[in-house]
């Protein structure tokens, strides 16, 4: 495993001074400010979508962090910076949450969460990077501190879910996600500058809020566990039917959770195509009431919750499409039923640090890149050390996983979509 980015010595603070951020709202929120205030009742409404956001100072739970990162510069003076979210889709069943009734039967309780990405913006805010990090991988867990100042024991060859709810034991969801930062940031070296975690409500209200999302059925499913129900084909799926589409294993593909993130990342660059395509801006009370949904159940950090901030990335963001936004899996190996990291996940993590261009095996346009990333002119990255990728300027054949879940390799030139594209 690598050392934690709190190591002086580690190569990857050169390229981190960070702290604090975001990243799923895209979609015209830079001109947040100024929309919410322009009429009488624009300031109730900028605090009533405030108040919607739940924010937690994790800074004491996450112990000793590099020196640059204790600077807390606003994300909306980032510019010229990369970033690195922390994103955790949560399933703790209570309230709304509880959309199947295992919580309120006490079949599923304390804190839980299967789908962890990190977002990594790029610094000149031209791409937005997600990569998955598979649920079953085995991983060190370092002590996490709790709410009360205690800490919990070490954990060697853990699965890597079993973090956030580690950290959740005492039901807070903010030491969950800092349980779970400090995981990743041992596994990768990245330093993550903020979180946001979304239960199973604030999904389905971001879904609803575009109108539903037009999605690819590969086949007819019929999932009781996930509650799902589908034709196979084209269709626009609300926001109960995206989440049980989002959380389906068993009856989809090979029924593994490594091909569930495949088409979790379907998902997602769908709703991003959907997000991106709506005219919110001339539209003030669909903006309003998109941001209503998208930040009612949203847990996040202290600083990347603020709408201000939000408002000031997402302006940075507004040049961004659907192609600049890609994603992968991390790569791995197999063991047994479980996964490790493989030795490409090292390249990837460097890549990541380095703020070049990622290998990704699916855009934000619903199809596969169609050309192996390019780094910047001059060769060097954010840290100017010219890292990423293979490290040699060569690209790397995929080495597909025993069940379809390749992450590590360069996209085939002119691929074909992964799946088709569906419209309304």
């Amino acid at each position: 495993m690598r050392g934690t980015p709190t190591d002086p010595h580690n190569p990857r603070h050169a390229a981190h001074g960070l702290r604090r951020h975001r990243v799923l709202n895209r979609v015209g929120i830079g001109a947040l400010a100024a929309a919410l205030f322009l009429g009488t009742g624009g300031a109730l409404a900028y605090n009533e979508i405030q108040g919607n956001v739940s924010r937690h100072d994790i800074t004491d739970l996450l112990g000793d962090r590099p020196s640059g990162a204790a600077e807390a510069i606003p994300l909306d003076q980032k510019a010229g910076h990369a970033i690195n979210l922390l994103i955790m889709g949560s399933d703790i069943r209570e309230g709304a949450s509880d959309v199947d009734g295992a919580g309120a039967a006490g079949a599923v309780e304390g804190m839980r969460s299967d789908t962890t990405m990190i977002a990594h913006i790029s610094a000149d805010r031209s791409r937005v990077e997600i990569v998955s990090i598979p649920r079953d991988t085995l991983v060190d867990i370092p002590a996490c501190i709790m709410p009360n100042g205690t800490e919990t024991a070490a954990h060697s060859d853990a699965m890597f879910n079993s973090a956030f709810a580690i950290g959740g034991q005492t039901g807070d969801v903010g030491a969950a996600a800092a349980c779970t930062i400090r995981t990743v940031e041992n596994l990768t070296g990245i330093l993550i500058d903020d979180f946001v975690v979304v239960d199973f409500a604030g999904f389905i209200n971001v879904v609803d809020a575009l109108g539903g999302v037009p999605m690819y059925v590969p086949e007819a499913v019929n999932d009781p566990a996930a509650g799902l129900t589908l034709e196979a084909g084209c269709q626009v799926l609300g926001g109960k039917d995206a989440l049980g589409f989002a959380r389906a294993r068993k009856s989809l593909g090979d029924g593994s959770d490594i091909s569930r993130i495949g088409r979790q990342q379907e998902l997602v660059a769908a709703i991003a195509r959907e997000a991106l395509g709506k005219n919110l801006l001339t539209d003030l009370p669909a903006l309003y009431k998109f941001l209503d949904a998208t930040t009612s159940t949203l847990t996040t950090g202290q600083y990347i919750g603020g709408l201000t901030t939000m408002a000031g990335l997402a302006s940075s963001l507004r040049g961004l499409d659907a192609g600049g936004i890609s994603f992968t899996t991390m790569p791995f190996d197999w063991a047994g039923a479980r996964v490790v990291p493989s030795a490409a996940a090292e390249d990837l993590w460097d890549t990541l640090v380095a703020d070049l261009p990622m290998e990704a095996t699916l855009t934000g346009t619903g199809e596969a890149p169609t050309a192996a990333p390019t780094a910047p002119a001059d060769g060097a990255g954010a840290d100017g050390s010219g890292a990423g990728g293979a490290g040699d300027g060569s690209t790397v054949a995929p080495t597909p996983a025993p069940d379809g879940g390749v992450a590590s390799a360069a996209p085939t030139p002119q691929a074909e979509p992964t799946v088709p594209v569906c419209g309304r």
